[in-house]
């Protein structure tokens, strides 16, 4: 398990990079007003694309980590039930893009809008076969295509820059060339795997694996509208391109947590699945430990130093106007880490087959966050709307936690309050010494918060033992 969480983080890795390198430079070679309106469409992409990506992507691994169905049936059943939700989503994108776009106060968005449409096909195609490799537990193939896609989405740099006059429209042009490319290099990999499909006499049903993906479906959507709510509801309550943008680049670093948590839950799902298949309670609640051991040891570090370093990483990486989302950001990305934890409870949960328990923790946090979002958002601008998402995250991620208790048992050990005690306290210390320090460079920056990582670090992988887990490291000794 180990091996393949790392796989996934530098997979993860990869792809925070190439992002941050795309938003590095739309944020500094477009004005505020334009890069506000990129990120409304990035937002409006990112809501759609869940529909195709983490959704279909665990309910296909689960089925298949499950080892019961004819697998290439259980394919092809997939790839229909894919190709459903992209012929709805793509006429709906088309044909709805005047609807949504004047549901956020701006016209000009309907032709992006429908550009978003042709993402589509090739984003579930690729999605679905990341499922298919990750239900075969081929985490170096899966990890593999995850850090090639990132790269070729560098492709919008050159296109806003030489290609296209539109800046908007240059950044999705990008992403379709990584889109389109990356979908036939996934293909591929599946392809490879040949005779280690599973055989079998049983099939499983249409309805079957609709209900299956259907869940997936409802926890990753109100997951991605949690992310991107916040965003539409300040472009509409301040009908500002300006703030948006501010707003887009407090997002933007926000998010970190979540994308290096996703490679927690892609691994945990099919092997507590596996674990609870067989009874083995006693194995899941141990791998539940570790990986929690793992997030607060490695994660947390990462969240505590982009909070207490929140000011001077948005005027030194973007344009010192930013400084304004300081107090957002460093709410904002406590909650989207709150967030990813709560989709990791939501995949244990999964694993015990609770998909109605998952089903009413999504619902009700989107509908807390919704209603604070509008209320706090009028009061207190980009603030309120990051606090209204901690609020609701939060009472999420407990929630969920206190489901996988029930069920597993108490999964907190000594070194996770340890963990805990030890990075509240940098946070406080690192807090009032970023609030108070001057640093004029972004390099700097970069350095001083590498320094205050290695000790958390290494705090964390000490007490987590993962070096004693690794089997490059087992070889040695």
């Amino acid at each position: 398990m180990y091996l393949g969480i790392i796989l996934h983080l530098l997979s993860k890795i990869s792809f925070v990079i190439g992002s941050y390198a795309i938003h590095f430079f739309l944020g500094r070679y477009l004005p505020e007003a334009e890069y506000g309106i990129v990120g409304t469409i990035l937002t409006i992409m990112n809501f759609e694309y869940i529909f195709f990506t983490d959704g279909v992507r665990q309910g296909m691994a689960k089925t298949i980590s499950m080892e019961r169905y004819e697998e290439k049936a259980l394919i092809r059943t997939g790839l229909l039930f894919q190709t459903g939700i992209v012929l709805l989503f793509f006429g709906s994108t088309y044909l709805g893009a005047p609807v949504i776009a004047g549901m956020l106060g701006d016209a000009g968005l309907i032709p992006y809008i429908r550009n978003i449409a042709f993402l589509l096909p090739f984003t579930g195609l690729y999605s679905l076969m990341l499922g298919i490799l990750n239900g075969h537990k081929a985490f170096k193939a899966e990890a593999g295509i995850s850090i090639v896609y990132p790269v070729l989405k560098l492709s919008v740099i050159p296109a806003v820059m030489f290609l296209f006059s539109d800046a908007v429209f240059g950044t999705q042009m990008g992403f379709l060339f990584a889109a389109v490319t990356i979908s036939l290099i996934s293909v591929f990999g599946v392809w490879k795997l040949g005779p280690a499909l599973h055989r079998s006499e049983e099939r499983m049903s249409g309805m079957e694996y609709a209900k299956t993906a259907a869940s997936y479906l409802l926890l990753f959507g109100a997951s991605t509208f949690m992310m991107n709510l916040d965003t539409l509801v300040l472009k509409r309550v301040s009908g500002d391109n300006e703030i948006v943008g501010y707003y887009t680049g407090v997002a933007n670093f926000a998010k970190i947590p979540y994308y290096l948590l996703t490679a927690f839950y892609t691994v945990v799902l099919p092997i507590i699945t596996g674990h609870y298949m067989q009874g083995k309670i006693n194995e899941a609640r141990e791998k539940i430990a570790d990986v929690l051991g793992l997030a607060l040891g490695f994660i947390l570090p990462i969240i505590v130093i982009v909070s207490a370093a929140s000011g001077h990483i948005l005027a030194l990486f973007y344009k010192p106007s930013y400084r304004r989302g300081e107090n957002a950001l460093t709410l904002l990305v406590f909650a989207i880490a709150f967030l990813g934890m709560m989709l990791i409870f939501s995949m244990i949960l999964s694993a015990a087959d609770r998909k109605a328990l998952i089903a009413v923790i999504s619902v009700g946090m989107l509908l807390l966050q919704a209603l604070l979002c509008v209320i706090l958002t009028k009061q207190y601008s980009l603030t309120g709307t990051a606090a209204a998402t901690l609020i609701a995250t939060a009472v999420g991620m407990f929630i969920s936690a206190a489901a996988v208790f029930r069920i597993f048992g108490m999964f907190w050990q000594k070194k996770h309050t340890l963990l805990f005690g030890i990075n509240a306290a940098a946070y406080v210390v690192m807090l009032f010494a970023f609030r108070h320090a001057q640093i004029g460079n972004f390099f700097v920056l970069v350095i001083l918060c590498g320094l205050c990582y290695v000790p958390l670090a290494a705090a964390g992988a000490g007490l987590s033992g993962i070096w004693k887990e690794l089997p490059f490291i087992r070889k040695r000794r």
